[in-house]
């Protein structure tokens, strides 16, 4: 599976469109970020958490998009077969590989809080640095369950496009059912269960700083579920 894994994030660093697309989601949350800094006047990062999800309903499924969709276009998928990979191996191989690539594609975010906690601590109120850390464990399990996501629906077809826009509408759905929009116009009963079946919800305990079991386990789950289905399909398709 090593080989395979290698495979796919070589592909993507050496791809232009890779890298254009690692450095474009960089700039883009940082600049979302700096843009409203001074109107919050706080020394926090609490708005950087809640921007990112966002960002990433787009930028997940752009680099998964390729991932069974492309191999299956250009008809690769058979000599992934003729390879000692069962169809488990080959979707978490290149599950592996593009979490690697996406969190290269947080890492680029990093300098936001080392920057917020020496300029914070020159005034004399620096970040919560643990609180941080669990935000960023938060957002790296969203990623993953956002990339089995992606990952499936580049299963299901051919074309690259429509496995994006599969991919970007399931996550913006889901996004949207934990904010108060939603919840102001459906009845509280169906309001309950949504803010369960939000990952919006889920990251927001990460944001806190809390390690919380139940979330973590939401997002596994969520990320299991989404990858076995992808290897069903595929093994069905064998």
């Amino acid at each position: 599976m090593k080989p395979l894994i290698k495979k796919e994030i070589g592909h993507f660093i050496n791809n232009p469109f890779g890298f254009i697309l690692l450095v474009l989601f960089g700039v883009f949350v940082n600049f979302l970020f700096v843009k409203d800094l001074f109107v919050i006047g706080t020394v926090s990062m609490r708005q950087f958490f809640a921007t990112v999800p966002w960002v990433v309903m787009l930028f997940v499924p752009a680099i998964a998009m390729r991932s069974l969709a492309e191999e299956r276009r250009i008809n690769t998928i058979e000599i992934l077969r003729t390879l000692p990979l069962t169809e488990a191996q080959i979707i978490l191989g290149k599950f592996i590989a593009l979490l690697s690539v996406a969190i290269i594609g947080l890492a680029l975010t990093l300098g936001l809080p080392i920057s917020l906690n020496m300029l914070g601590a020159q005034a004399g109120s620096g970040l919560y640095l643990p609180e941080i850390f669990v935000g960023y464990i938060g957002l790296v399990v969203y990623v993953a369950m956002a990339l089995a996501i992606s990952i499936f629906y580049s299963g299901l077809t051919n074309n690259q496009v429509v496995a994006l826009l599969l991919s970007s509408i399931t996550l913006f759905v889901l996004n949207l059912i934990g904010t108060d929009f939603v919840a102001t116009i459906v009845p509280k009963i169906v309001q309950d269960v949504l803010v369960v079946l939000s990952p919006i919800n889920q990251l927001d305990v990460f944001v806190k700083g809390i390690l919380d079991v139940r979330a973590l386990f939401y997002f596994l789950s969520a990320t299991t579920i989404f990858l076995f289905l992808a290897i069903v399909d595929l093994e069905k398709r064998t």
